[in-house]
């Protein structure tokens, strides 16, 4: 077994409720050099049972395909000694009723690489098998709904789950968040994903809690499938709540902190409180040793997870402004100054309007319009922000950023009308005077090939690309004009 440590690792376990929709979060594996996986059997799943006592020691030797301690297959005596009874503990208990919904993800082709904020530990192909063991995952719903981290599929041709009960079955990506690095898969009866595909029913699903009421020192546990040894279980404590964690150019906020050892391959696993209820997502390690790990507390995995579910997106939260530095002779900057108020914003109905100075959002202050965009970036649609301001505090809610209306408001900004160019890119037919456009230099006649990381072949696909563009973001467009081409950085 190769691992290659990186600096930190990253672990996500979510769960939604099946009405509700309810949700939470998964990290990266690594390699297995064991034989291959027996063949999934044709068993019905057998529904979650309630494991009321410890272990039966005569099924402590019986290892799941992985190499780990088969916790589903293991079977409880009929009745407790007083001795068995007296080791009983809300862990044990929690963990018997938790294991049959963690699963196993694995890929058939090594994912392509994929930008690493927090520098998971990376993938080996597995020499014997030619599979590679990703990490973990929960499932949220007894139809088969499974959640776990974006890296951990990102670049995926095929995904299989291994289950508790070691059968191992086809699963689908229904939808993926990069920024959040959450994804929600749908595990699939048959070999092959077809619409054919029959549904699976009635799977052991995690019961989901909350995160709202933690306290620092209470007990944790964590399950997962660290180098391969699937359902190896961790526990502690946690050590603090409302971490921001910032690794490379992205900030992460609002972790909870524990002592409870994560290791590469418990990416997608449960954080769990001493009743068994799925409370956070296990997210990431430090890379300055063991004994601090960071989760996703449960409820904002489930915002983001519902969104994926019922939009196929996350709807990031809109406040409608612009920013600038703050420059002060002979001071440091004390925060961003107000450039632009969109028209029936949240900004505006809150009362925020050009010259208000903003010091914080939130507890977290916004001293550089970097820190400022990289903080409204991690709000979602629907979020209450405090916004704190030289002459006094005011509170906003956020609304969805609609594609339709952000290529409106991009559009406007912008300052540019295009026609199509017989399928071949955008054609600029009118600068507006005064507008961005106009003071970078666009002209009648230039044609634009790309936006971002999207080919522009029609209007329709311009307007469309504006509608991706998140407020507070640089995009880069590709522009024609005669025999030159040219990159143009538009601010937005």
């Amino acid at each position: 077994m190769r691992i290659r440590p990186q600096p930190a690792s990253f672990i996500v376990s979510v769960a939604l409720l099946a009405l509700g929709l309810g949700v939470l979060p998964a990290c990266k594996g690594s390699r297995t050099s064991t034989a291959k996986t027996p063949p999934a059997t044709s068993a019905a799943p057998s529904a979650a049972p309630v494991l009321a006592g410890p272990l039966d020691t005569s099924a402590a030797t019986k290892t799941s395909p992985t190499g780990g301690i088969d916790l589903a297959a293991a079977t409880l005596p009929a009745a407790l000694t007083p001795n068995q009874q007296s080791r009983r503990t809300p862990v044990v208990d929690a963990v018997h009723r938790a294991a049959p919904s963690i699963v196993s993800i694995f890929s058939e082709q090594k994912p392509q690489p994929q930008y690493n904020p927090f520098g998971f530990f990376g993938l080996d192909d597995d020499d014997e098998s030619g599979r590679t063991s990703l990490g973990s995952g929960v499932i949220v719903d007894p139809r088969g709904l499974v959640v776990t981290n974006e890296h951990v599929v990102a670049g995926a041709a095929r995904i299989r789950v291994l289950l508790a009960d070691g059968r191992e079955l086809p699963a689908t990506l229904v939808g993926a968040d990069q920024s959040f690095d959450l994804a929600v898969l749908k595990i699939e009866s048959g070999e092959k994903v077809s619409k054919d595909a029959k549904d699976i029913k009635d799977l052991p699903s995690l019961k989901i809690g909350t995160a709202s009421d933690l306290m620092i020192g209470e007990t944790v546990i964590a399950i997962g499938n660290p180098f391969g040894l699937s359902h190896t279980v961790t526990s502690g404590v946690i050590s603090a709540l409302h971490r921001v964690v910032r690794a490379k150019n992205r900030t992460y906020e609002d972790f909870i902190q524990i002592d409870a050892q994560i290791n590469p391959g418990n990416s997608g696993g449960p954080l769990l409180n001493v009743n068994g209820e799925l409370i956070g997502i296990n997210t990431a390690v430090h890379s300055g040793g063991p004994g601090i790990g960071f989760a996703i507390p449960i409820d904002r995995a489930r915002t983001i997870v519902n969104d994926l579910l019922q939009f196929g997106r996350v709807r990031y939260g809109f406040i409608g402004l612009r920013v600038a530095p703050v420059h002060e002779r002979r001071r440091q900057a004390t925060g961003v100054v107000v450039t632009e108020v969109d028209a029936g914003s949240p900004a505006e109905k809150a009362g925020i309007a050009p010259g208000d100075v903003i010091t914080h959002l939130g507890d977290e202050a916004t001293v550089t319009v970097e820190r400022f965009w990289d903080r409204v970036h991690r709000i979602l649609a629907g979020e209450e922000v405090r916004v704190r301001l030289t002459r006094g505090d005011v509170s906003l809610r956020t609304t969805p950023i609609d594609p339709k209306e952000m290529s409106q408001r991009a559009r406007k900004r912008l300052g540019l009308d295009v026609i199509d160019a017989q399928g071949r890119a955008a054609l600029v037919q009118r600068v507006n005077q005064g507008s961005v456009s106009d003071r970078i230099g666009f002209q009648p006649g230039d044609a634009i090939l790309q936006i971002g990381a999207r080919q522009v072949r029609s209007a329709t696909d311009f307007y469309g690309a504006l509608g991706e563009i998140r407020p507070g973001t640089d995009t880069v467009m590709l522009v024609v004009r005669g025999q030159s081409s040219y990159y143009v950085t538009i601010p937005f």
